[in-house]
């Protein structure tokens, strides 16, 4: 009876559940390995007494029968025991095993957040450098996520051998990576849009930047073309006239690349670019621009043949004139 109620109490320890709780998880296989070597101590003390059992039976002892109906359920406990003792410490060697896997998936689900949390950026940059450097860092996270494959795949293999070799938390493990995987493929799509939306992004940016060449190099012209100076003499005139036919020059030969610019605008448009709105108020005051220019040097082109159809007559007059005083008496 003491034999049997110190099994006893040993299969209580062989068979709890605590392997379930991965808390301080290193200190229960210690302890269960500490279990064991007692065992593996008292196995002699057990065959002892299934010994003793034997003999007083042998020796045709008046409770043959009662002997050996204990002798059959200490070795029935005592086999449980072992058995048990043996599973747990299976379970134990599974649970540390399944602790390391969590851990591993633990630090993907810290990097698939941190990934996710990137994509959901609305920045896309508001000039032509900071888009440039949002599209390097996001290049290097493209990267980053191809290189993750070869890790999702090693959670894969081990959830496959987790759940082959009969681990008793197979179905959370599979779980676990379903859910991992299922995130991961998820990165691609949004991924690829941020990408896209970069690109558009430098786009836009590329034509604002043209657009502001072309405003500047409207800004830089209206100057000499706003000019009031309409000649003092005739040469005075006509030396304007000069430099304003080469101003004239200068804007019909620019207004191909104004052109240019808004082809590249209107085309954005059509396609439906997020920034249309800002691109058609930014090209409509291009184009107010760039007529308000024509328009002014055209006027004065004009003022200019009137001031020279003005001193041209003064200069006729002044030589009648002259001619005529000579000719008086």
């Amino acid at each position: 009876d003491e034999t049997k109620g110190w099994i006893n109490e040993k299969l209580k320890v062989a068979t709890d559940d605590s392997y379930l709780d991965p808390t301080n998880l290193n200190g229960k296989v210690q302890k269960h390995q500490n279990f064991e070597q007692e065992l593996n101590a008292n196995k002699s003390r057990i065959d002892e007494v299934l010994e003793s059992g034997i003999e007083l039976k042998e020796s045709g002892h008046v409770q043959s029968e009662r002997i050996q109906l204990k002798l059959d359920e200490i070795n029935d406990l005592w086999q449980d025991l072992i058995k048990s003792a043996e599973k747990k410490g299976m379970r134990l060697a599974e649970a540390s095993q399944q602790q390391q896997y969590n851990r591993g998936n633990e630090d993907l689900e810290l990097w698939l957040s941190e990934v996710e949390g990137q994509l959901l950026s609305e920045d896309y940059g508001k000039d032509l450098t900071s888009v440039q450097n949002l599209q390097k860092k996001h290049a290097l996270l493209e990267a980053d996520v191809g290189a993750h494959q070869d890790r999702i795949d090693g959670i894969r293999i081990s959830s496959e051998q987790f759940v082959n070799a009969g681990h008793f938390d197979a179905e959370n493990i599979k779980t676990k990576y379903d859910a991992l995987d299922g995130r991961y493929g998820n990165l691609m799509k949004p991924m690829s849009n941020r990408k896209v939306r970069l690109m558009d992004s430098l786009a836009v940016q590329q034509l604002f930047r043209d657009v502001e060449d072309e405003e500047a190099w409207i800004r830089e012209k209206e100057p000499i073309i706003n000019s009031t100076n309409r000649g003092r003499d005739l040469i005075g005139v006509q030396n304007l006239i000069k430099k304003h036919q080469a101003s004239m020059s200068e804007i019909n030969n620019h207004e191909p690349r104004i052109d240019a610019v808004s082809r590249t605008a209107q085309n954005m448009v059509e396609d439906g670019h997020f920034a249309s709105d800002d691109i058609k108020n930014r090209l409509s005051t291009l184009h107010d621009h760039w007529n308000q220019l024509k328009e002014k040097a055209n006027q004065r082109k004009q003022d200019l043949d009137d001031s020279l159809q003005a001193h041209q007559y003064f200069a006729d007059a002044s030589e009648a004139e002259s001619w005529m005083k000579e000719k008086e008496p």
